[in-house]
């Protein structure tokens, strides 16, 4: 398997409006950070032309800034489940500018399965490594990684070095 780098920026161009978008991380352990906010500042781009952009976000867990703030900032974010705890998206949501539907953490990964949340064109999922034969060392949020690598379309994975390859054995899996 040849592994592809390609930037933030060069990531979030893959993304289409009305894409719903699977991502990593239980709180912002394990969430992606750099992906997100590229997203983000395409949506504005799209925006000042006039043209429609918002997608649908799933995570096993709320996230944080660097994930749900930049999203609800550039009004990105179609839907949002199935829990946040982010004022700019609380703010979005009330506001009617998003759909939210809140649920129980542990019925995420099964709600995915059964396909009650619809198709996933795209899994964005944190890891600290990438091995040749395509296993996947996840960080230190796992929650519905698994899932969303296994159901989405496409899979973007962002490499986040700060956390060491030695978690592997303890947050691997293989697609």
């Amino acid at each position: 398997m040849a592994l592809h780098f390609i930037s933030a920026e060069e990531a979030a161009s893959y993304i289409n409006h009305d894409d719903v978008v699977g991502f990593s991380g239980f709180t912002p352990a394990g969430s992606v950070k750099s992906i997100p906010v590229a997203i983000g500042e395409r949506a504005k781009l799209q925006h000042a032309q006039g043209n429609p952009f918002k997608i649908g976000v799933i995570t096993g867990a709320s996230t944080g800034d660097s994930l749900d703030g930049s999203l609800a900032r550039a009004e990105a974010v179609k839907f949002r489940t199935p829990y946040q705890s982010n004022p700019d998206l609380r703010n979005l949501i009330n506001a009617g500018k998003a759909d939210y539907f809140d649920s129980h953490l542990s019925v995420v990964g099964q709600n995915i399965r059964y396909g009650f949340l619809g198709k996933i064109n795209w899994g964005i999922i944190e890891a600290c490594d990438v091995t040749e034969q395509g296993e996947i060392v996840l960080t230190t949020g796992v929650g519905i990684s698994p899932t969303i690598c296994k159901v989405a379309d496409k899979i973007l994975i962002e490499l986040n070095s700060y956390h060491p390859k030695a978690l592997r054995g303890c947050t691997i899996f293989t697609l």
